[in-house]
């Protein structure tokens, strides 16, 4: 076997393995509400739900029963657009703001704690080997739905 599958194979053993340890310790937000209201904080500006529904990678259905629950909480607001009374944007209040900052510091906080334990050697290491997977996995040809 070639070193690149025993390392795909070590990779989703570690990847299944870990599910509910080591990520999911650092970061819950995998697909809920806390995912939208750190990208509506990072956004910095009203937008649409077909906007997050697209960027976050999830059903406009998925985001509709997100956004639904976040307003209920005072977390953000649906209003029309001013310009096109046929879109809606979505805005983080300040509650909404408040809670996002919150888990970010959460999140970083747990990192932090991480490249600590890791040491300053390793850590680099770690940056430099993962933001290269990143750059060679956006070179991959990108292959629709159904495709073989």
């Amino acid at each position: 076997m070639a070193f690149a599958e025993e390392a795909e194979r070590e990779l989703i053993r570690l990847m299944v393995e870990n599910r509910h340890g080591a990520f999911s310790k650092i970061e819950k937000s995998h697909q809920g509400e806390t995912m939208v209201m750190k990208f509506l904080d990072i956004l910095e500006k009203p937008t649409s739900p077909k906007h997050i529904a697209e960027s976050l990678n999830l059903s406009s259905a998925r985001i509709a029963v997100l956004l639904g629950s976040l307003e209920k909480k005072g977390q953000i607001v649906r209003n029309m657009d001013p310009n096109d009374r046929r879109r809606i944007n979505v805005t983080l209040t300040e509650c909404g703001k408040k809670q996002a900052n919150t888990e970010k510091k959460k999140m970083s906080d747990k990192v932090i704690a991480v490249f600590n334990q890791m040491g300053e050697e390793d850590t680099k290491k770690f940056v430099e080997l993962i933001t290269k997977f990143i750059d060679y996995s956006h070179k991959l040809p990108v292959k629709e739905e159904g495709d073989q």
